[in-house]
Formats: C-alpha cells, structure tokens, sequence
C-alpha cells in the first residue's frame, strides 16, 4: 500500500496499528514487526483488527505445538534405538 496511513498508533515497540481511509471505506492494518507482517488488514474496527490478530496466533501456535508433538516423538523414537537394555 502506497498511502500513507491516516493515523497510527503504537501500540508497543513491535505493534503497530494503523487506520487508511481511501475510497470513501475506512480500514484498519494491525502490523507486527517481529514477524514482518500485517495480522490484520482492511478490518472494519480496531476491535475486528485485534480479533483477526489473536485468531491468527492461537492458529499458529496450534500449529507450532502440533509440530513439536510429532518432532518429540521422533527423537524419542530414534534416541530409543541407541538406549540400552536391561
């Protein structure tokens, strides 16, 4: 996006929430710069931004505790071929 936002509000060092009004239609852009990215974009309220925002977070780390569960079990799996019997 070209334009500039209307306003911004820093919500921390890494958040960033910013609000466009082109068009006639307003939207608001919650921007993360730890993870290089918009969570939320064109959201009718800043409340809608926040909620897109937390969806997508309890969606990744879903993600990251599923793929640690499979990697756990692989490592134990293949530890336990070099463990020694009793």
């Amino acid at each position: 996006m070209s334009k500039r936002p209307d306003t911004i509000v820093e919500l921390s060092d890494t958040l960033s929430l910013c609000e466009y009004e082109t068009g006639g239609s307003k939207g608001f852009w919650l921007y993360d710069e730890t993870r290089g990215m918009n969570l939320a974009m064109r959201s009718k309220t800043e409340r809608s931004a926040f909620l897109e925002a937390l969806e997508y977070y309890q969606d990744r780390l879903s993600k990251v505790e599923t793929e640690y569960k499979e990697l756990r079990i692989k490592v134990n799996t293949f530890i336990e071929q070099f463990s020694e019997e009793d």
